[in-house]
């Protein structure tokens, strides 16, 4: 009952005091509004238009049950974008749009535009505090090296965040990241574009959860889509570029339809123990890697450049009522000492 509401577009209204659309604050007071005036259970509406060189570091969330929000408004035809001038070209350099700090928790992003940065959201490594209940949906991201760039991250749900044209990943995952749900995101590293394919850095990944600290674990991925991952002249021994990629210290860890389709190398490349169901790979090097232990339900690979399932030397994966059709060399490799069950 006590929660207020502010207003903010690019340019600002009347008194700038936020009190309306009439009154709008400037987007100059962007950071200062979030961090300083607003209190837990206030939303922030964020007019429609550019917010040239953004940048928000938010140093205050809100409480258990009463999430700060910042929410975007079409106006005048246009949603909030937060825009700046990174270039593929130069792709480590650049600012970073949102970056959560230490602790930052109980907070609500929607319906916001990003482009033209290194990294979209930032939330550095935090062993000490860490972050939870934390919503992202409909947060897109364009033009840029890391999208979502995460660390200690709990209760965290991403919803209809759809990512394109970058350099490396597109939602990453670092560290420490438990109970996370990823509903139906993209990440499309080059929409199919010779000419970004060749500028892009090695080894890009639409989805990584990686393994350089403590794990990230309770993962469900649903309805989410990867495409294009792709660096056409890369010069290493093994060229990768994935779709999906989950690294051998996370755990507990659930694809539903789920799509990967035309990556440099895995379509889904699993290495702790996952589990699958209604999923879709197409035109990869290897539709669905197993490295460790992998249950697919009712999946369907096909157009694989090598294999749709592949699984590593004494792994074991166990596929039912899954579809394997038109691969250029064979439907199944199993490594030595492999298991695989096909129902």
């Amino acid at each position: 009952v006590c929660a207020a509401d502010y207003y903010i577009t690019p340019d600002g209204a009347g008194k700038k005091d936020g009190s309306s659309w009439e009154n709008a604050l400037a987007g100059a007071e962007l950071a200062r509004t979030v961090n300083e005036t607003m209190r837990a259970g206030d939303t922030l509406f964020l007019g429609g238009g550019v917010y040239p060189d953004a940048a928000l570091q938010i140093t205050a969330g809100g409480e258990a049950g009463k999430p700060k929000r910042l929410t975007g408004v079409e106006r005048g035809g246009s949603w909030p974008v937060f825009s700046s001038s990174w270039k593929i070209d130069q792709p480590s350099k650049g600012g970073t749009a949102i970056r959560l700090g230490p602790g930052v928790s109980c907070l609500q992003i929607s319906h916001l535009r990003i482009r033209g940065y290194r990294t979209g959201v930032s939330a550095p490594t935090d062993k000490e505090k860490g972050r939870r209940d934390l919503l992202f949906e409909d947060v897109d991201v364009e033009q840029f090296e890391y999208g979502f760039y995460l660390s200690h991250c709990d209760d965290m749900i991403l919803r209809q965040c759809d990512l394109k044209r970058y350099a490396k990943h597109g939602f990453r995952f670092e560290e420490g990241c438990d109970r996370v749900k990823l509903l139906q995101c993209t990440a499309d590293c080059s929409e199919a574009d010779p000419a970004w394919e060749t500028k892009t850095e090695v080894f890009p990944f639409g989805f990584s959860l990686n393994d350089g600290g403590s794990p990230n674990t309770a993962f469900l991925f649903e309805e989410c889509r990867s495409k294009n991952n792709m660096k056409s002249n890369q010069k290493n021994r093994y060229p990768n570029g994935d779709g999906f990629v989950v690294e051998g210290n996370s755990s507990d860890v659930t694809f539903h339809r789920c799509i990967s389709i035309r990556n440099q190398d895995g379509g889904f490349d699993l290495k702790p123990p996952v589990s699958l169901r209604d999923c879709i790979a197409l035109g990869n090097k290897r539709n669905f890697r197993i490295w460790r232990k992998g249950e697919l339900d009712n999946c369907l690979g096909a157009y694989s450049r090598d294999a749709s399932l592949w699984v590593k030397e004494e792994g074991k994966a166990a596929g039912t009522y899954c579809t394997f059709y038109d691969d250029n060399k064979t439907a199944v490799r199993a490594e030595p000492k492999a298991d695989v069950t096909l129902t």
